[in-house]
């Protein structure tokens, strides 16, 4: 697939945190003991997930191997230690919590994958959750507030009520003096802060007012008081229940994730391509992120029209951003509308414009070659995997 993904450097950490919900995951994909489920890997959030949903296997892909390293570091920790090593790497605890807890790694990394992390982790003292590139950018809004703004920003946790916590935001915050700040922050000219600025070479949508417009919509749907990825943004990872952390980073789970390890693989490589290829033709079910903001809409046209001509059902999800790609269904984009809106309603980051649903029905078709209809592409397909 063409995507400018391809075109930025993949040596540095760009995301510390999925913020593609995996309660929509969950829902979009309806994973059981049959699937084999490949995900972005991104920060690893949502392949961990996937993994508590009980798939016989997941693939994490990245095209970025700093991410699959990331997960990687992540794996070994659920393997090797308690679920406060893991709260105290991610900075769920604070700065302390962290130090203590890139100590506990010395007895279990070998030497040289301890050194490389502790001298990661002392550049960033507050946490693999903020040390992504887009984290530091995003989480560094509020900094940048007057204490009065912050202050109002923080009431929005204390509602009961959906109905009253959007009025106050009415009448306090969707006011010149915040909305300008908000749009400016988030704007074009800032955005390269958090992600290159080649990433939005198709985007249909300024970013600043757009994030606002979402913000608005979600503040009278969800309580913020109840949504990760709110008080992610604005606030950081400290103070954050741990009813509303992502599964995979509740200690109740932490077990259950650990005896489930081995059904996990990583691969380098790009989604489609092995989808498309020997390797990934056994893939029922795929959460592909948002990686078609980065390509064109004829070249989405392209992969979605080969997808479909893989020889084995294949359920999927993704996530537009600031480019509204597969606005209805095709021939060749086979989208669940319904259910894509109502997924894309409910989704708890209001970061994204819209969920994408897409049910490929499969082809048995047998070509003059001999081989299924799709198979002979997927055999010229090369994704590398890494047990």
């Amino acid at each position: 697939m063409h995507s400018e993904f391809a075109q930025i450097p993949l040596d540095r950490l760009r995301y510390g945190l999925v913020w593609e919900d995996h309660r929509t995951l969950y829902r979009a994909l309806g994973l059981g003991p049959g699937d084999h489920a490949l995900i972005i890997t991104s920060a690893g959030c949502n392949a961990l997930n996937a993994l508590l949903a009980g798939p016989r296997q997941v693939t994490a892909i990245d095209l970025n191997p700093v991410q699959n390293q990331l997960l990687g570091l992540k794996m070994h920790v659920i393997g090797h230690h308690p679920p406060a090593v893991l709260r105290g790497l991610l900075g769920l605890d604070g700065p302390a919590a962290v130090a203590a807890a890139t100590a506990a790694l010395r007895a279990t990394l070998p030497a040289a994958a301890y050194d490389c992390w502790a001298t990661y982790l002392a550049r960033h003292p507050s946490g693999l959750l903020l040390a992504g590139q887009l984290e530091g950018y995003v989480t560094g809004f509020l900094p940048t507030l007057p204490a009065g703004y912050q202050a109002q920003l923080r009431h929005l946790l204390t509602f009961e009520t959906v109905a009253a916590q959007a009025a106050y935001f009415e009448a306090e915050l969707n006011q010149p003096g915040f909305r300008a700040r908000f749009i400016d922050y988030f704007d074009a000219a800032n955005l390269s802060k958090g992600r290159d600025p080649r990433l939005y070479s198709y985007a249909a949508e300024a970013g600043g007012a757009t994030f606002f417009g979402r913000l608005r919509r979600q503040l009278g749907q969800q309580l913020a008081r109840d949504n990760f990825f709110f008080r992610f943004l604005f606030f950081g990872p400290e103070n954050l229940p741990e009813a509303i952390l992502p599964p995979c980073y509740q200690a109740a789970h932490h077990t259950r994730l650990r005896t489930r390890l081995g059904r996990l693989r990583l691969a380098t490589g790009e989604a489609t391509e092995f989808l498309l290829s020997e390797a990934g033709q056994s893939v029922t079910k795929a959460s592909l992120s948002n990686i078609f903001e980065y390509v064109s809409p004829a070249e989405f046209g392209r992969v979605s029209r080969a997808l479909s001509q893989r020889p084995q059902p294949l359920r999927a999800v993704f996530w537009n951003l600031l480019q509204a790609q597969a606005p209805r269904r095709t021939a060749a984009v086979p989208l669940l509308a319904a259910a894509s809106e109502e997924l894309g309603a409910a989704d708890g980051c209001f970061y994204f414009g819209g969920v994408r649903a897409l049910e490929y029905a499969g082809c048995e078709e047998t070509t003059s070659d001999g081989f299924r209809c799709g198979h002979h592409a997927a055999r010229n397909a090369a994704a590398r995997v890494v047990p």
